[in-house]
């Protein structure tokens, strides 16, 4: 305890402001000593100014303690507020973005992603889900409070401007309102990585927690201290979540520019692999993706062994050899480390429609659905599981839950045609035949050649009975081993099982 008295007396520059104080008192003291008798001010003023600098020291180290000397003046130190040792319980809001074009939603992404990566590792404090805080959108601190049983809510905004950078966050106790800390940083840009620990740190204080030393060494691992690097990481992953050959490559590229920053950059490694594995499985077929995918995912776990996303990537790297009992076992271990872990859960329900274990696979998919709430291809997948098993009301439900967030995304995002082909089939089962194909036709406009296009347009007409077209778009499709495992498993081609063309395409799975 003494320790940590006087860790948070240096904390809070209480020396510093005592020191500053007795130098200027001093220096006013010296400065009467030779104005005040020419100025034939009586004795006694003197030893009254004396007494009252003496008196003052007291109340200057409260002041040091209780307030914080910032370039916006006076602010109340995160030590004052009021503890919460009985509820340490914190959701982080989505950072708004303030900066001057608008464009710095990744990094917005990114600033409260940290914080909370950073907090999850904090032994005693309990952190709200991503997923639960997305769902509850702009509900207010006393709404998310109660929904999340939270105590605390933490807000903020950034502004980027060019290489300068300005980050407000508020601590806010749920139940009352208050104010528990509130901090604004105007720094460089290259500060960002002390700015989020700091934050996490006061975050941590205001709780009377502290941060555990090993796992601030292991997260550090897992990042870089390079901003360029960070920035580019970043972008990288607000490309993947574009989707399209065209997006997945400049993004693998973005990665690849953060790695030739930092080569030990063990989360740009696991972006890196991301980036290709996806190509590899949904768009080109060439082993060099795949290769690349192995590699760099092997690198990320490498660097960090305890870093859920390297975990992904090696799965996911695995699963595109056939391995899939390796990739189960790597997806799994990312769920330790985060049980909430979107792409975990996802490509683990994917690995199991490989291996036809399809109750498995509805499992994770609803699981996936609730890590990533806004997330569109969960639900609409489940639906087809849902379908195959003969659980109507349930997919049903799904189709219309995946539908609905479909549109959600495709207003943000036109030209995706992942969303627009995804919905096309739900559509047609929802009594919406001609909506549904309306939206496949959009995505075979943005790209007719785009092999998971021409897959999913196949899928669409087998459901509703045109076999002949579905074979004719099979025909026209170069998948990867992996993906034909898929398609022998998919419940959108059942109707053409058994026929010989599909025989043919999809022979009994071999060899990778």
């Amino acid at each position: 305890m003494l320790r940590q008295f006087w860790a948070e007396i240096r904390r809070r520059k209480v020396f510093r402001a005592t020191v500053a104080y007795a130098i200027v008192a001093w220096l006013i003291i010296q400065i009467a000593d030779t104005t005040f008798e020419p100025l034939h001010l009586p004795e006694w003023a003197l030893t009254l100014l004396i007494a009252l600098a003496i008196a003052g020291l007291p109340l200057a180290i409260v002041l040091a303690w209780v307030f914080d000397l910032t370039p916006q003046g006076l602010e109340r130190d995160a030590g004052t507020a009021d503890k919460i040792p009985g509820d340490p319980s914190v959701a982080v809001l989505p950072f708004a973005d303030l900066s001057p074009e608008g464009d710095q939603a990744y990094f917005c992404e990114g600033v409260a992603e940290e914080i909370i990566n950073t907090l999850s590792r904090v032994e005693g404090l309990k952190v709200a889900s991503k997923r639960a805080t997305r769902r509850l959108g702009n509900a207010d601190v006393a709404e998310i409070g109660a929904a999340l049983q939270v105590a605390t809510v933490l807000e903020g905004s950034v502004r980027k401007d060019g290489d300068q950078l300005r980050i407000t966050a508020e601590l806010t106790d749920s139940a009352t309102g208050e104010h528990l800390w509130v901090h604004r940083y105007d720094r460089e840009l290259c500060d960002i990585f002390a700015v989020q620990d700091e934050i996490a740190t006061n975050i941590a204080r205001v709780m009377q927690l502290t941060l555990d030393p090993e796992d601030d060494c292991a997260r550090r691992k897992s990042g870089t201290t390079n901003i360029e690097a960070y920035d580019l990481y970043l972008k990288g992953w607000s490309f993947i979540h574009r989707w399209g050959a065209r997006n997945l490559r400049y993004a693998a590229e973005l990665f690849q520019n953060a790695l030739d920053k930092d080569a030990e950059y063990a989360r740009a490694w696991a972006g890196l692999a991301d980036a290709n594995g996806l190509l590899y499985v949904y768009f080109d077929s060439r082993s060099e993706y795949r290769n690349r995918a192995r590699d760099a995912s092997k690198r990320a776990l490498a660097l960090c062994p305890n870093l859920p996303e390297a975990h992904v990537s090696r799965g996911l790297s695995c699963s595109m050899f056939g391995n899939f009992a390796e990739a189960e076992r790597h997806f799994g271990e990312a769920l330790k480390i985060d049980p909430d872990h979107f792409e975990a859960l996802y490509f683990l329900a994917r690995n199991s429609v490989h291996q036809g274990k399809i109750e498995k696979a509805t499992d994770y998919f609803h699981r996936a659905a609730l890590a990533r709430p806004e997330d569109y291809q969960s639900p609409l997948l489940l639906q087809q599981l849902y379908k195959k098993l003969g659980r109507s009301d349930e997919a049903r439900a799904a189709a219309k839950e995946g539908v609905a967030k479909a549109d959600r995304h495709l207003e943000m995002n036109p030209d995706d045609a992942r969303a627009m082909y995804l919905m096309s089939g739900p559509l047609a089962d929802l009594g919406e035949l001609q909506r549904g194909e309306k939206m496949l036709l959009r995505a075979m406009a943005v790209d007719p050649t785009d092999p998971a296009v021409l897959y999913n347009a196949a899928c669409f007409y087998s459901r509703i009975g045109d076999e002949n077209r579905a074979l004719e778009l099979l025909g026209q499709v170069s998948l990867p081993k992996m993906a034909a495992d898929w398609a022998r498993n998919d419940p959108d081609l059942e109707p053409l099982r058994g026929h010989p063309k599909f025989e043919e395409l999809y022979p009994p799975s071999g060899d990778y």
